[in-house]
């Protein structure tokens, strides 16, 4: 009797190793890109700086990435929750050749001298190029994907770049806005800041071109519908500025206004969508609220 059972129960043996063997093989196939292992021609990466961090957590597999900056995980990056679990490098020669990276992602991160010498070992520089626009965003999205061979990822982070910028809501409702820093400067149409401001429904205050410095003598004889304020949530930013000037919070806090947060501001790319998107709900329905209130 024992050998009938072990010549029935031998061929089911095989074939309960074939069905797992094709279970493991079918779900490999269905990972997510980021889940997957990776092929020879993924670069493992080390980012200089809080921007660069950006393009790393939201691009490349976490196995592929050696080491962030030390600003991954700073209030006012963007994904910082991604940082979580992964090593973070100073910006020098020796910490950097000890990680053996394939390249080496920045935006303002590593002085020319320390590119020159990783260059020299062979280590791939790939540079960020700054943007003022979404449209232009969105192109750099794509550009440094390629570089990084994450040409599918990109294109799943430009589909929820995408569905984000649709759905901004647009509370502006056509009012004039100003945009005001602690530090006590203005943002014009050509600019980030500009952009995002006209995607929530606002009219520009001010047409000047780029950042420029707007003194409290002139900030006093404007008169917006709304100031949207830059860097106000930020305690260490708030000392010793213009922006602290009694008559200039005094003047502002007689007027409509909301705080863009620091992760709007402190890098330029497309993830700044996903927070504007949650802003202008966010706004939108403070202002349901406040109208409701008044009825």
């Amino acid at each position: 009797m024992a050998v009938v059972i072990r010549r029935i129960f031998f061929p089911l043996k095989v074939k309960l190793c074939l069905l797992w063997a094709i279970f493991v093989v079918t779900a490999v196939m269905v990972l997510p890109a980021h889940a997957r292992q990776t092929d020879a021609s993924t670069p493992t990466v080390v980012s200089l700086d809080e921007c660069a961090d950006q393009y790393v957590m939201g691009l490349m597999p976490r196995t592929q990435v050696l080491a962030l900056s030390n600003h991954a995980q700073l209030p006012d990056s963007n994904f910082r929750d991604r940082a979580r679990g992964l090593p973070r490098v100073r910006p020098t020669l020796e910490a950097i050749l000890s990680l053996h990276p394939q390249a080496v992602i920045r935006t303002w991160g590593g002085d020319a001298k320390l590119l020159q010498a990783l260059q020299r070992y062979g280590i791939k520089i790939i540079g960020i190029n700054d943007v003022s626009s979404y449209a232009q965003a969105r192109d750099e999205l794509f550009r440094v994907g390629h570089e990084l061979n994450q040409d599918a990822s990109a294109g799943i982070e430009a589909h929820r770049f995408d569905s984000a910028l649709r759905a901004i809501v647009p509370f502006g409702h056509n009012r004039t806005v100003l945009y005001y820093t602690t530090f006590g400067y203005s943002a014009g149409p050509d600019t980030m800041v500009g952009d995002m401001l006209q995607r929530l429904g606002f009219r520009l205050e001010t047409q000047d071109k780029g950042y420029t410095p707007l003194p409290p003598e002139v900030l006093l004889s404007l008169q917006p519908d709304v100031f949207a304020l830059g860097f106000y949530d930020d305690p260490y930013g708030m000392r010793r500025v213009p922006g602290r000037h009694p008559l200039v919070r005094d003047y502002i806090a007689h007027h409509r206004n909301f705080t863009l947060p620091q992760t709007l501001l402190s890098c330029s790319g497309w993830f700044t969508a996903y927070d504007l998107q949650a802003l202008s709900d966010n706004e939108a329905k403070f202002e349901a609220a406040q109208k409701g209130g008044m009825n």
